[in-house]
This record gives C-alpha cells, structure tokens and sequence, in this order.
C-alpha cells in the first residue's frame, strides 16, 4: 500500500470540497494575521505570523458561517450566500497588503502542510463513511441545520438533543451549503485538513520561547507525526473536538503573549481577541472552557511559583508532579479511563521516551513555561474525577477521556520542542567553535521521529472504529429503496464510558446500523449486541414492540447473523452481502391474526 498515492488519489477525489475548505482556512489564516500585523507591527517574524494565524483561522470562518445563517434567515438564501461572499471579498481585499517575499522558514512550514495533507488524506482512500458512532449523530446535526437554517425556517434545537457542539456544526454546514458539497464529504475532508495544518501552530510558541527555528519545526514535526493524538479523533468522529483544539491553540498562543512584559502595551488588545477565541471555541465545544479555566488556574500557579524563594519553588515543583502521578495513578485504576494511558503507551512509547530525555533540558532552560505545561496536564487529569451535573445529562465530569486524551499531545509536543533547543543549546557549550554535533543531532532526532512513524504511525482508519463499509452503505442504500417509510429497525449497541463517575454509560451504536436513521429518517431502536436470538422470549419481545427488520452489519460487536438464519420460523433474511445483513421479524401473533383476517 503505497501511503503517498494513496493520498493524492484521495486528493483528486475530493478536490472541490478540498479547495473550498482551504480557500476559507487561507482567507481567516490572511485576516487574522492582518489583526495581529496590527498589534505586534514588526516585532513578529513572517514565520511565526504564519503559524500564529494557522491557529486563528478558526475565529473568522466560524463568525463567517454564523453571518451566513443569520442572512439567509433575514434575507433568504441567495441573498445570504451574495452578502457572505461579499464580506469575504472586503476582508480579504482589506486584509492583503503588498506582496512580500516568504522566509525559508515559513517556506518550510507551507511545505510541512503539503507533506501532511497528502498523508493524512490517506485516510479517506479506505474511508467509505465518517468513522464510529459520533459521525452519524454530526451528520444528522449539520444536515438539520441545513434544512432548517437555510430554507429560512426560524431557528430551532435539533429534536433530541437540545445543544450539540453548535459551531462544528454551523461551519460545516455553511461549507456544505456555500460550496455544495456533500456533508460527508464536507465531514471527512474537514477533519484531515485540519489535522494536516494544525501541527504548524506550534511553530510560534516554540519558536518566539527559544528563538530556534529549528526547535519550532521539531515541535510541528513531533505533533503532526510523533502521537497517535489527535489524529486519532477522526477514528472516533470527535470533529468538534478536533476542531476546538484549533481554538485552544490560538488562545494559548495568546495568553503567552499576554503575559509577556515586551507585550504589555497591547495587552488590550489581546484580551479583546482572547475573549472572542474563548467564546469561539465555547460554541464548539463546550468542555473547552473549562480547558481554558484550567489553563488561567496553571498561569496563576506558575506566577507564584516564579515569585518564590528557590525552596519553596523546588517543593511546588514537586507537589505539582506528584499530583501528575496520582492523578496518572488513579486513571490507570479506572476502566472507563485506563485506555488514556493505553494510548500513548501502546503505539508512542518511543515518542514518550523522547520526550522524557529531553524534559530536563526544557526544565533547565525554560523553566517557567516548563512548569506552566506540567500543571497544567496535572490539571487536566485531575479534571476527569471532578465532577459537574448537568441537566438532562446527570452526573458528568468536567473533562472527558477522549478530550484529555486528545489534549495531552499539546504539553508533550511544546516539551519536546523546548527540550530538543534546551539539547542544541547543551550540545554547543561542548563544542563552541563547531556546529557538528549540534547537526547531527537535528539529523538524528528529525530521522528517530520520521522513522517512528514510519513504523507505527497508521494513517488509515482503525478497524476498531470503520463502523460502516461498501456492504454496509449498500444495505442502507437497498433498505431506503425497499422498505417503508415507517419501518422500524433494530440495531446493536453497547453502554459506552468515557467519564469516571458515570453509573450508567449512555446507549451507542456499534456497527453500520448507526447511519439508517441518519441516512434514510427511519427508525431505529438499540439493543444490546449480545443479544440471544435464539431465544423465544427474544422474539416474543420483538413482536410485542411491532419490530419490522434487524440490521446486522459486519463488526465483531454486531448481532450473531447465525442465530438469525437458524431460526427461519422468526426471522426471514431480505438482503445479505457479506459484511451486512438485513432480516424481516416474522411469525408473531399479531402477524397471524392478520393473515387469517385477510385469507392469506
């Protein structure tokens, strides 16, 4: 399986909604650096102006799709998309100013989002539908924006859930709308574009701490490559997720400048668009704020700590890292959290170890941004045992497995970026009039994270989580066509945990079953997946409910097709390709009486 053809195949295939996407990601990229032009002038390279708005786009496109939805609602839906494209064109034209020639380092950097965009599209030459449960309920969600928002309809929750990450939505209905392409295709091309160029934020952070380009690009280089996170996210159709750590970036970003005493005459300013990042990302995910009340609680832990007598910081450092281990511990104990560790240990041991060797270096060089990023994972795993109760939800945890689990590849990419400087700069003490060893090791480290991933970086969906395939799509194809608008349709599913205090895990789906309602608007019921069908009362309990079909698709954790075509007198099979099987509920009482009835 050739990786890189692959990924230009899918490009190919996918090359309108690929061009559309880009084109708003580069015109929020052009207007948020215009705004930070404004603040930092010239005290900013072009290089961190670049990776520092790679970060931002996320604030204009997601305003953008809100003025879109709020025109067509007003005006009607021509009318919407016409004065859409006409604030497009003022910012830009606002925005662009003469054209200047690029450093090689932002050169490198643009060719670092080539180099991942044709990697991570790989994922779409094997992807059929958005992966996991999560994906149907997304699509389901955009396509009711859609129908509601955009045919001037007031607006409205989407029936069930009353609010559901509303800025993933917004934007990736607007897309969908704007450049008329299909929300799947909308919802996988998104995703890996997003995973290609959100490693090249980091680049500033590092970059402006350190003053080491190439410590910036090892950072880009560690994230985009170095953790099965956050790319991981697509496996799981967590997009909101994902696209809230675009968000979380840009605020961190902010706040270190923030608290820069050469930046403290624009601290205004910052704060202006500090607040607007913060309440961005809160409409797409809300777990992000308190991602972000963590983050202003580690400043201000990391501010006592500077202003402390060197014992007292020593003794803050270390009741920082034990509660790292505690919390460390009490996750591992946990089985609804076990797999956060599981993750990384699994497929980034080598990354970890990585990272480890250089964590000294980034605590003796760069201590106080050191000390921020470990509180602040501190934190961030003590937060998945604080609980919050909401209504509707009950008793939840501030932060999730998944969401910690994706945000942990944000401290331990910066470390390694600020421990591999830290490294450069050891390695010059010994050897002062020659750049030898400071040579080979950027081409040994560089070289020990590409071979990494070479080795066990996947790129293509995960078997655990490809729910639907080709068989699937065409069982749900053939059941729209030929099944009645009312039938109801059993699907398998599982209580499914991702907090540490929830007593009972909500119902999901767990095999291609999930896209019926979603695609085709029929009805679905859940049951559990080891579920005997052999049993009467099985099938006594389906007639009573006036089941009419069982879906069974090709997962391990779907229904046990045997058991269903061994029992012919109960369940009649009506569609069967190898991988998804569709059966009709017969021989119930009701069925009888009606046939009797009628003279069948």
């Amino acid at each position: 399986m050739n990786i890189w053809l692959d990924g230009l195949t899918a490009l190919s295939r996918h090359a309108w909604a690929v061009f559309g996407i880009f084109l708003m990601i580069a015109w929020g990229q052009i207007v948020v650096r215009k705004i930070l032009l404004g603040i930092f002038k010239e005290r900013l390279t072009d290089s961190e102006y670049l990776s520092f708005s790679m970060a931002g786009w996320v604030l204009p496109v997601t305003l953008w799709s809100i003025f879109l939805f709020f025109c067509a609602y007003l005006f009607g839906e021509a009318a919407g998309k016409n004065l859409s494209i006409l604030l497009v064109a003022v910012s830009l034209y606002n925005a662009l100013g003469k054209t200047r020639r690029i450093s090689l380092s932002a050169f490198v950097l643009i060719l670092l989002i080539v180099v991942f965009v044709v990697l991570r599209f790989s994922f779409l030459q094997e992807a059929v539908l958005p992966s996991y449960f999560d994906s149907a309920e997304h699509y389901r969600i955009i396509k009711h924006v859609s129908e509601t928002y955009l045919a001037g309809i007031a607006p409205s929750a989407v029936p069930g859930q009353p609010y559901y990450h509303a800025g993933y939505h917004l934007v990736g209905a607007a897309f969908s709308h704007f450049f008329q392409i299909g929300i799947l295709d909308v919802m996988l091309v998104f995703g890996q574009v997003v995973l290609a160029v959100l490693p090249i934020s980091l680049f500033f952070i590092v970059r402006h701490e350190t003053g080491s380009i190439t410590a910036g690009f090892f950072a880009c280089l560690l994230a985009g490559l170095g953790w099965h996170m956050p790319s991981h996210l697509a496996n799981w159709g967590k997009y909101p997720a994902l696209l809230s750590l675009v968000c979380v970036h840009f605020v961190l970003s902010l706040g270190y400048m923030l608290v820069r005493e050469q930046f403290k005459e624009h601290r205004s300013k910052i704060l202006f668009l500090l607040g607007v990042g913060v309440l961005v990302s809160g409409l797409i995910h809300t777990r992000s704020m308190f991602v972000y009340a963590g983050m202003t609680l580690a400043v201000l832990i990391t501010v006592l700590w500077k202003r402390s007598p060197i014992n007292i910081q020593r003794a803050l450092f270390g009741i920082v890292v034990l509660g790292f281990a505690v919390a460390t511990g009490f996750i591992q104990n946990n089985d609804a959290l076990a797999p956060l560790l599981y993750g990384y240990l699994q497929t980034d041991v080598w990354m970890l170890v990585l990272v480890l060797a250089l964590i000294p270096f980034s605590v003796k060089y760069h201590a106080g941004l050191s000390f921020f990023l470990i509180t602040s994972l501190a934190l961030f795993f003590l937060a998945l045992f604080i609980p919050v109760e909401l209504p509707g939800f009950g008793v939840l945890t501030i932060l999730d497995r998944p969401y910690v689990q994706m945000l942990a590849s944000l401290p331990l990419s910066i470390f390694g970026g600020l421990g591999f400087a830290g490294l450069l700069q050891w390695t010059r003490r010994f050897s002062p009039r020659s750049n030898l060893p400071a040579r080979l090791t950027v081409l040994s480290v560089f070289g020990f994270v590409v071979l990494n991933a070479s080795l066990y970086r996947n790129f293509y969906p995960s078997t655990c989580c490809q729910f639907a395939g080709r068989d699937d799509l065409a069982a749900i194809t053939w059941l729209d066509v030929s099944l009645p608008s009312d039938a109801s349709i059993l699907i398998a599913s599982e209580d499914f945990h991702v907090t540490s205090l929830e007593q009972k895990g909500a119902r999901v789906g767990t095999d291609g079953g999930v896209w019926i309602k979603p695609l085709t608007s029929r009805r679905t019921i859940p049951a559990w997946r080891e579920l005997d069908f052999n049993q009467p009362e099985v099938h006594n309990e389906a007639c009573e409910r006036r089941l009419d079909y069982i879906y069974v698709g090709g997962m391990p954790q779907s229904f046990d097709s045997a058991q269903l075509s061994s029992q012919p007198a109960w369940y009649r099979e009506v569609f069967a390709l190898p991988a998804a099987r569709i059966y009709q509920v017969i021989g119930c009482e009701w069925e009888i009486v009606f046939m009797v009835k009628v003279g069948i």
